[in-house]
């Protein structure tokens, strides 16, 4: 195992950002349901909003982290 090469942290970063953001949000999203009951006709939809908005906010992260081609 020591002899892998080393990646460096903004390809590490990369790697799990597109998992834990979604995730993230749809936390998030969950919080938001049981916080304040009335502000949705379907709950799911707070849920939705955050994993998309969390896809979102990855993609553009990880834009951000990738060396210009």
């Amino acid at each position: 195992m020591d002899n892998q090469p080393k990646q460096p942290l903004s390809v590490k970063i990369d790697g799990w950002l597109p998992y834990a953001l979604p995730v993230l949000g749809g936390l998030l999203g969950v919080s938001y349901v049981n916080m304040v009951l009335q502000a949705f006709v379907n709950p799911v939809l707070a849920i939705v909003i955050g994993v998309v908005a969390g896809r979102i906010l990855a993609f553009g992260i990880g834009k951000l982290l990738r060396p210009k081609r």
